[in-house]
């Protein structure tokens, strides 16, 4: 990103002017000049699904263990016979729709923009978080937080008031209201903007709900200016035009990378 005021680079000594392109490091509070960056190796990217899939499968591997501890004779059959709990499915259906939605994200990578898979949620108090975002992707347009979604059943935003009453949003799955998912999302944008504010990054943050396996409207749909969509929305959504240069996106998600590490 292009510096406000003038400083110099912590790693070589180089005097860097005001609106020269540099790197930020939040936690030593030092500027990088754009050569030393690069020359700093990369972190492994994180996995879609990765941390959903982690879950899954210490569930799955402690109910093993609690049945066959309790039956050791007809334990094998006992799990032969029966499926995992729904509290243990959801986290493997969970991981194939992030999964699915990071296939059609690597697909648009490079040219269009960068993309974090499975980043760990920071707190408003500066703290790591148990939660995740599932996606991030910094295109011209600005960052997107995309929260992956994968409920069963027609999608419906249900609107109500009018002229003389105040006119409410609320969305629902299934015929079951499910507006909760919104104010997930919206704690995700939050932290994200909060970071990118801290160090005066002026990229817009918005948040989508993509949807894996949900029936969604033909013509498209958003509530409370969120758009919801699929896979093919997502990415006609990403390549909208915007004013964030290929440089900028490269050093906010090189940020971003850093402020919400693999989860």
């Amino acid at each position: 990103m292009a510096l406000r005021w003038a400083g110099e680079c912590a790693d070589c000594a180089a005097t860097l002017a005001p609106g020269t392109r540099a790197t930020w490091d939040p936690e030593r509070r030092t500027v990088h000049c754009v050569d030393c960056s690069a020359a700093v190796a990369s972190p492994p990217a994180a996995v879609a699904g990765g941390s959903a899939q982690r879950e899954f499968d210490r569930r799955s591997r402690d109910r093993r263990d609690r049945v066959r501890a309790r039956h050791p004779v007809l334990g094998g059959l006992l799990l032969a016979l029966t499926e995992e709990p729904a509290s243990t499915r959801v986290w493997a259906q969970g991981a194939r729709g992030e999964r699915a939605i990071g296939a059609t994200l690597d697909e648009l990578t490079g040219e269009h923009l960068s993309v974090l898979h499975d980043r760990r949620l920071r707190r408003p108090d500066g703290r790591l978080s148990t939660a995740n975002i599932d996606h991030l992707a910094v295109a011209p347009s600005g960052v997107w937080v995309v929260d992956a979604k994968t409920h069963r059943g027609a999608l419906e935003v249900r609107r109500r008031g009018g002229l003389l009453t105040r006119r409410t949003e609320t969305l629902h799955i299934g015929g079951r209201d499910q507006s909760r998912l919104l104010d997930g999302l919206a704690r995700q944008v939050e932290a994200v903007t909060a970071q990118l504010v801290a160090v005066g990054a002026d990229a817009p943050v918005r948040g989508t709900l993509c949807f894996v396996g949900t029936e969604l409207p033909w013509f498209g749909e958003s509530v409370g200016g969120v758009p919801l969509v699929g896979r093919r929305g997502l990415a006609k959504l990403l390549r909208r035009a915007g004013n964030l240069a290929p440089a900028d996106r490269e050093a906010v998600a090189r940020y971003l990378s850093q402020r919400f590490p693999a989860a």
